[in-house]
C-alpha cells in the first residue's frame, strides 16, 4: 500500500470511531434525559432534599382527679440561617446592631453587644447556615425573640430557625417516680411510660427539610408535609394525696429503723384500683429514691402474713376451726431434727389455734399443718389450695417486671420437696412472692372471696374525650367458703384487737390484717447476724372493707418485727384514706354514743343450738345456721348471726372456753368427770386442755369463770 493509501485508512479509522463516540454519546444522553430523566431528577433533589420524621406530642399521665403526673412542656432550640437566599445585605447590615443588642440582653446575658455583633458578622461571612443562637429557649422568650430585628422578617428573609423539643416533666416531681417511669431512647425504660409507650407517642409526621450541610438540614418554609398526631393521655387510679401519705410514712420507717429499703401499696378492695404504690431504697449518694419498684419486682419470702393461705387452706379442708387446740411447746419445735422457733421462748403450752395466729406462733400454725396435710396425700392438697388460691400465678398488674410466684408443688418439684417442706411453708417460707402478689390474696379475702386484677390506668383519652375505659377484672370468683370467710375475718380483725399489731387498735375504724417478720438469711451457715423483713398486710374498715394495703420494711436494724416497723406506717396510710370518712361522722359523734342492745346479745359465745336459735328468733335478729351440729360458737357481722360449729367427741374433754356453766356442765357429765368451779359468768379458763382423754374417774377439772 501507498504511502497515501495508508493515511487516508488511519484518517477514516479515526473518523469512523469519533462517529461511533458521537452516536453512544447522543444515545446516552437522549437515554438520561428523556426515558430515565425523572428518575435522575428525583435523585439529584435528594442530595438537597429530604422527608424528616418528628416526634408528636406525648400524651399525657394523669392522677385519677384528673392532676397531671407526666407531661410534656414545649421548648425550643434557636438557629440563625445566617446565609439565608431572602435575607439581603443591606436588612443584614442596617439591623446587625439592634439584632445584637437584643441578643446580648434577652440571651447572651454574659456577652456585649459588640461580642455578639462580630460573631454574627463572621458567621454571615463564612456562609454558616445553622448558626446556634440558643437551647431549650421556653414558650414566653421564644415570643420575644421572634419580634427581634431580622428575626423578625421569619425564616427566608430573617434566618429564624425554630425546632421544637418537647422536654418530659412531673409536676409531682419524685412521687410514685418509679411507677410512673421514663421512656429512653438507649436505655432500660420502665413504669407507665414504657408499658404505655405506644399510646403516648402518638403518630410522627414529616417535614421537608434542606440539607445546608453534612448531616444539617434546615426546614423549609416552616411547613409540614404530614402534621404529627398528639399521643393518647392516661388517667391512672393514683391518688396522690394518698401517694404523699405512703412515701412520707414509709421514708420515716426506713430512716427510724435503719432498715435498707421499703414499699407500700394501696388497693381499693372492690375494683382492685391502685391507690398507691411506694418504693424508696438509698441511691449511690446514699439518698433516699424510687431506684426499683419493690412491691411489683422484688419476690422474696414472706414470712408470717401467709400463715393466713395455710389456716385458709386447713379451714377448707375441715381439719380446724378457731379454737382447735394445738400445743405450742413453749415456743420451739422439731421436725424431722429441724428446729421451728417461735420469735421468742414464751413458755405458753397448750392453747388453740386463734391464739397461734393472732401471736403470730410458727410452732402452733407448723404443727396444725403438719397434722392437717403431712401426708403424701395431704401434701398435694395443700399445694392445690395455693393454686386455687391464685398465689401461683402472676396479678397480670399493667407494668413490666412482675416476676412468677415461687411455689413448690410435691409433684411437679419433687426434687425440691421436702418432709419439712409443709409445715415451713405454712409460715411463709420455702416460697417466694411479691408484695403485690401477697396484697392481692388479701385484698381477695376483703373481697368476700373475689380476687381481683391490680390495675393502674382507668381509661385513655383523645384531647380530653374518654376512648376506653378500663373494667375491674374478676381473676376468681370465690376461693373461700363462707364459713371459712367469716373465720379468717374473725381473726385478722383480732390480730390488730389483741395481737401482734395491737399498737395500730383506732378507736375511729376498725383495722384488719397480719404482721410479718421474716428472718431472710436463716439459710446462710454462720451468718454473723440474722436480717429481716417486716410486713404488714391487711385492710380497712373491718367491717365493710374499702381498701388493702400492705407495708414491707426491707432489714430493718432497729425495732425489726412487723408489728413496730411496718404496722406504724399500715396506720397512717389507712388515716389518710379513712379522713373524709372521720370528717363527715364526727357531726353524727357530737353527743355521746348510745348504748345498743345489740351489744348484750350471745355474740362470740358458745353453747347448744336450738338456744341460739330460739334467743334470736325472739329478738328478730338474722339468723345463720351453717351445718347441724348441736353445738356452735357464733360470730356477728353486718348481715347478722352466724354459727360455727363445734364437734364433741364422745369420751374425749370438749373445749368449754366462752360458755356459760350450765351447757359446760352438761357436756362434763357424758364426760363422767367431777367438776370444780371457780367464778361466775362464762368460763374463761378450763385446767384439762380440750381433746384429752380421761378414764380415771377420781381426776378433776377446774373451771375458771368470768
Amino acid at each position: 500500500m501507498s504511502r497515501k493509501g495508508e493515511f487516508l485508512s488511519r484518517v477514516y479509522f479515526i473518523t469512523i470511531v469519533f462517529v461511533l463516540v458521537a452516536v453512544a454519546l447522543v444515545v446516552q444522553a437522549v437515554r438520561i434525559s428523556v426515558i430515565e430523566g425523572d428518575h435522575w431528577k428525583s435523585r439529584g433533589k435528594e442530595l438537597y432534599y429530604q422527608l424528616i420524621d418528628f416526634e408528636a406530642e406525648r400524651g399525657k399521665i394523669l392522677a385519677d382527679d384528673g392532676s397531671p403526673l407526666a407531661i410534656s412542656l414545649p421548648f425550643f432550640d434557636i438557629h440563625m440561617d445566617a446565609a439565608a437566599p431572602g435575607l439581603k445585605s443591606d436588612i443584614f447590615n442596617q439591623q446587625v446592631d439592634s439584632l445584637a443588642l437584643c441578643l446580648s440582653k434577652f440571651v447572651y446575658e454574659n456577652s456585649s453587644k459588640e461580642e455578639v455583633r462580630r460573631m454574627l458578622v463572621r458567621e454571615r461571612q463564612r456562609g454558616n447556615h445553622y448558626v446556634l443562637i440558643r437551647k431549650s429557649v421556653d414558650y414566653s422568650l421564644l415570643q420575644s425573640i421572634k419580634k427581634f430585628p431580622i428575626f423578625r422578617l421569619g425564616q427566608n428573609k430573617g434566618g429564624l430557625i425554630i425546632d421544637r423539643v418537647d422536654h418530659r416533666e412531673r409536676p409531682y416531681k419524685l412521687l410514685a417516680g418509679r411507677t410512673i417511669g421514663i421512656q429512653r431512647e438507649n436505655a432500660q425504660s420502665v413504669g407507665l411510660e414504657s408499658k404505655y409507650h405506644q399510646l403516648l407517642r402518638g403518630q410522627s409526621g414529616q417535614r421537608l427539610m434542606k440539607k445546608v450541610g453534612p448531616n444539617v438540614y434546615l426546614p423549609m418554609d416552616e411547613v409540614n408535609e404530614i402534621e404529627a398526631r398528639k399521643g393518647k393521655d392516661i388517667m391512672t387510679t393514683l391518688n396522690m394525696e394518698i401517694q404523699e401519705v405512703a412515701e412520707k410514712s414509709l421514708q420515716e420507717a426506713i430512716e427510724t429503723h435503719h432498715a435498707e429499703k421499703g414499699c407500700a401499696i394501696v388497693m381499693e378492695v372492690r375494683t382492685g384500683a391502685i391507690k398507691a404504690i411506694a418504693n424508696l431504697g438509698y441511691d449511690n449518694n446514699g439518698l433516699l429514691a424510687e431506684n426499683f419498684n419493690y412491691a411489683v419486682g422484688n419476690s422474696t419470702e414472706p414470712g408470717s402474713t401467709l400463715k393466713l393461705a395455710s389456716v385458709a387452706a386447713m379451714m377448707e379442708e375441715q381439719r380446724v376451726d378457731l379454737h382447735t387446740p394445738i400445743d405450742l411447746n413453749g415456743g420451739v419445735y422439731y421436725f424431722y431434727n429441724r428446729k421451728m422457733p417461735d420469735s421468742e421462748l414464751h413458755g405458753v403450752g397448750m392453747s388453740d389455734l386463734e391464739y397461734a395466729f393472732i401471736k403470730s406462733s410458727n410452732v402452733g400454725i407448723s404443727r396444725l399443718a403438719f397434722n392437717s396435710f403431712g401426708t403424701p396425700e395431704g401434701q398435694k392438697k395443700f399445694a392445690s389450695y395455693y393454686k386455687k388460691f391464685g398465689l401461683t400465678e402472676p396479678t397480670q398488674i399493667d407494668l413490666e417486671g412482675e416476676p412468677l410466684p415461687v411455689v413448690k408443688h410435691p409433684v411437679k418439684d419433687k426434687d425440691k420437696w421436702y418432709g419439712t417442706t409443709v409445715p415451713w411453708m405454712s409460715v411463709g417460707y420455702e416460697l417466694q412472692l411479691t408484695p403485690l402478689q401477697v396484697l392481692t390474696f388479701y385484698n381477695g379475702i376483703a373481697n368476700n372471696g373475689r380476687v381481683m386484677k391490680p390495675y393502674l390506668v382507668s381509661s385513655v383519652l383523645d384531647n380530653d374525650v374518654e376512648i376506653r375505659k378500663t373494667a375491674p377484672v374478676v381473676l376468681r370468683d370465690s376461693i373461700l367458703s363462707s364459713n371459712t370467710l367469716l373465720q379468717l375475718n374473725t381473726l385478722l380483725r383480732a390480730v390488730v384487737e389483741k395481737g401482734t399489731a395491737s399498737s395500730i387498735r383506732s378507736e375511729q375504724y376498725s383495722i384488719s390484717g397480719k404482721t410479718g417478720t421474716a428472718v431472710t438469711n436463716y439459710h446462710l451457715a454462720g451468718a454473723e447476724k440474722k436480717e429481716f423483713q417486716a410486713s404488714f398486710c391487711g385492710f380497712f374498715p373491718s367491717e365493710d372493707p374499702q381498701y388493702s394495703c400492705i407495708v414491707v420494711i426491707y432489714n430493718p436494724e432497729v425495732g425489726f418485727y412487723g408489728g413496730q416497723a411496718a404496722a406504724p406506717v399500715f396506720r397512717k396510710i389507712a388515716d389518710r384514706c379513712m379522713r373524709p370518712k372521720l370528717l363527715a361522722s364526727q357531726v353524727l359523734n357530737a353527743v355521746p354514743k348510745p348504748v345498743l342492745a345489740s351489744e348484750g346479745l350471745p355474740v362470740g359465745n358458745y353453747g347448744y343450738q336450738r338456744d341460739f336459735e330460739q334467743v334470736f328468733k325472739h329478738i328478730e335478729l338474722p339468723y345463720f345456721r351453717q351445718d347441724q351440729e348441736s353445738w356452735v360458737r357464733t360470730i356477728a357481722d353486718k348481715d347478722g348471726v352466724h354459727t360455727l360449729p363445734q364437734t364433741v367427741v364422745k369420751g374425749l374433754i370438749p373445749d368449754l372456753t366462752g360458755m356459760g356453766l350450765r351447757d359446760a356442765l352438761f357436756l362434763l357429765d357424758q364426760v363422767k368427770i367431777r367438776v370444780k368451779i371457780h367464778g361466775s359468768g362464762k368460763v374463761k379458763w378450763q385446767s384439762i386442755p380440750p381433746g384429752a382423754w380421761t378414764s380415771d374417774q377420781r381426776e378433776v377439772i377446774e373451771l375458771i369463770l368470768e
